[in-house]
């Protein structure tokens, strides 16, 4: 008989996103392992992408039941209902909602995974977060439930140099918290390892953790059909969204600005491609920049078509301001298909870190701080230079294969039933 696993994940297909991917593919894998699938997802109307070729891996016997939120209107419903992604929303919803603006959601999530638990039976509850209103949803969840519950943290908390604090009474609150919640977790399972040693060594968490890191699907780049692209150029990309902070793309147009100056004919040659999502309006910040001729804009996609606009790049990049002083404890989960197509990264992030460490297990990229503006751009000149290099490219029986990831937490889940 399979193991029945109920799953709590409020982004899930046909919402898009790399979040949304790693629920997806352990789902995906671990139905190969004899598990079976009961989904809790939301049904509220989001601004967010949306791919619908995400749910084609899904089992045909996997349930998925959309709930609404549950709340009585109000100054607080009417404020989250105007909150979007733009830093000033950002910024408002930190101010007014701790630990995030899905709290309502949660709880009632909270409430559903209870009757249900009691009316039929699952032999684990994994949740995924963010939003860390879920990792709430966990704690209380461990109390309640006779099963093991399982929270997986797909970015750090109050250590996620994403997340906006308004004032340093909000930071020390939502620290308070996280650790409340945290501490009562009996089972975890982070996609970053500086997250489970910020938990033992800054926290003082000792419950049972293990770090699964995101990664891609070997699956994902069978007959890929690359686009065709203008000859003679060098093809840059970055997939994602770009921020007003820590991944701010004038990071990036200044560079492109030095070397039109100091490079001219690398700078002629270059074509930088954005696949994704822009919080702050790319298109001023390219023309006030003075290059928005190399600049093209070609939106989200889904994930298919974006690999196979990726897989016709020259070059990647990726940018974590190394001003910020978290921005070590993040990667983004791209980069893990950067690495599998065996294309040379130029990494704008801090020397050290999570990132820096899974560059260097591969070699041959370009590690520099942007600050250092001379050397970013010699490194970017010298890309354009060796045009057509490849790195070692990410093989099938590597670590961060997502089918070796699921099988990691197949075991971890058989671990805990088998102590019940």
């Amino acid at each position: 008989m399979a193991a029945r696993c109920l799953i709590v994940a409020y982004y899930f297909p046909p919402t898009g996103g790399g979040g949304v991917q790693r629920v997806t593919k352990f789902i995906k894998y671990l139905a190969r392992e004899g598990w079976s699938f009961t989904v809790i997802t939301s049904s509220e109307p989001e601004n967010l992408p949306r791919d619908n070729t995400l749910a084609d891996d899904l089992p045909e016997d996997t349930r998925v039941l959309s709930i609404p939120i549950k709340e009585k209107p109000g100054l607080f419903g009417r404020l989250r209902a105007l909150i979007r992604g733009g830093f000033i929303q950002r910024w408002l919803a930190g101010f007014f909602f701790l630990p995030d603006s899905r709290r309502g959601w949660a709880r009632y999530a909270e409430r559903f995974v209870h009757g249900l638990c009691h009316r039929e039976d699952f032999d684990l509850v994994f949740i995924s977060a963010p939003p860390y209103s879920l990792a709430q949803t966990a704690a209380r969840l461990t109390r309640r439930l006779s099963i093991p519950v399982v929270l997986d943290m797909r970015d750090p908390w109050s250590t996620n140099p994403y997340k906006i604090y308004p004032t340093p009474v909000h930071r020390y609150i939502d620290k308070r918290l996280e650790k409340k919640s945290l501490s009562v977790i009996k089972y975890g399972v982070s996609a970053y390892a500086s997250f489970i040693d910020y938990l033992h060594e800054g926290l003082g968490i000792t419950n049972t953790w293990i770090h699964i890191a995101n990664g891609y699907d070997e699956d994902d780049f069978r007959d890929l059909q690359p686009i065709t692209l203008e000859e003679n150029c060098f093809h840059l990309a970055f997939s994602g969204t770009f921020y007003s902070h820590l991944n701010d793309p004038r990071l990036l147009f200044s560079l492109f600005a030095e070397l039109k100056k100091k490079y001219p004919e690398s700078y002629r040659r270059l074509r930088f491609h954005h696949l994704g999502q822009s919080i702050p309006d790319m298109d001023a910040l390219a023309r006030k920049a003075g290059c928005a001729s190399v600049v093209d804009r070609r939106g989200y996609q889904d994930h298919r078509r974006a690999l196979n606009i990726l897989a016709a790049m020259d070059a990647f990049c990726m940018i974590l301001d190394p001003a910020h002083p978290l921005a070590g404890n993040t990667i983004g989960g791209k980069v893990y298909e950067y690495l599998r197509l065996g294309r040379p990264i130029l990494a704008l992030i801090p020397e050290q870190g999570e990132a820096a460490a899974l560059l260097r297990e591969t070699g041959g990229h370009s590690i520099v701080n942007p600050h250092n503006r001379e050397k970013a751009v010699g490194a970017l000149h010298a890309l354009i230079s060796r045009a057509g290099s490849k790195t070692k490219a990410a093989g099938t029986d590597a670590p961060h294969q997502r089918r070796l990831q699921a099988k990691k937490l197949h075991e971890f889940f058989r671990s805990l039933i088998d102590k019940k």
